[in-house]
């Protein structure tokens, strides 16, 4: 969806910079340049709500909070919107064999990082710009796919995460949100962090964990990063917003 502005300068690109960029949006970048990111993001959400039939946007360029989108831009076209958020969700547990029998067909509170909105412009989809942008958003929040929640996903967003990741597995839920049943293996087995690299998504303990996760997990990560620019190996720390240029499109 082509603008009449320089959506990639926008996100930190710099001049002369050529191929497809990922640059993260947040609450604090709504207001700059005029609004413009505001008006990419509102767009956006409009086609990404039309594509899936729903009758409001998800994603809006008014108001994010502490929910972060991550924006596919080259020039000024805008090729991929995703947007994330921690959600408290109240989910039935996968039945599991004994060691885990206290937690078998059994409700949890957990506090997740989720997908919110995840769309790719119909005219660059089956291009690799969707795992291109995904990947992007694990690589920037530090998380592997099977840790995150997914908010009514689409039939196109369940093959996705099955031909990229091997995720297909879960219990289905009233809230409509898709957990699956590897996030389980993240929380109960305690050797995770060690062997994946990541942070697990975790269940709630208690209020103090909860505003613990909530306030200082990834939006705090988010917050010190600000200024990094991410490009393979090289980051650049005189960026205003962090971005991670795609990989070549072949």
């Amino acid at each position: 969806m082509e603008f009449p502005f320089d959506v990639a300068g926008l996100l930190g690109a710099p001049t002369g910079r050529e191929g497809p960029l990922v640059g993260l949006v947040d609450e604090s970048h709504l207001r700059a340049d005029n609004g413009m990111l505001s008006t990419v993001l509102e767009e956006m959400g409009k086609r990404s709500a039309a594509a899936q039939g729903l009758r409001k946007p998800v994603t809006s360029g008014a108001f994010l909070g502490d929910q972060r989108v991550y924006l596919l831009a080259q020039g000024k076209t805008a090729l991929g919107v995703l947007k994330v958020g921690r959600k408290r969700l109240f989910v039935e547990a996968p039945f599991r064999s004994c060691e885990l029998a206290d937690v078998r067909n059994s409700f949890q509170e957990i506090e997740p990082l989720c997908t919110l909105d995840f769309y790719v412009h119909e005219k660059c989809q089956r291009s690799g710009f969707g795992h291109q942008l995904f990947s992007a958003m694990l690589q920037l929040e530090e998380i592997a796919p099977e840790q995150m929640g997914y908010d009514r996903p689409s039939p196109k967003l369940l093959a996705f995460l099955q031909k990229h990741h091997g995720l297909c597995k879960h219990k289905p839920q009233n809230n409509n949100f898709v957990v699956f049943d590897a996030f389980w293996d993240d929380v109960f087995k305690s050797d995770v962090r060690g062997r994946s690299g990541y942070t697990p998504a975790t269940c709630r303990q208690s209020a103090s964990h909860r505003q613990h996760s909530a306030g200082r997990g990834v939006t705090s990560q988010i917050s010190e990063r600000k200024n990094i620019l991410s490009s393979g190996a090289a980051m650049d720390h005189q960026r205003h917003r962090r971005t991670v240029q795609a990989a070549p499109i072949f």
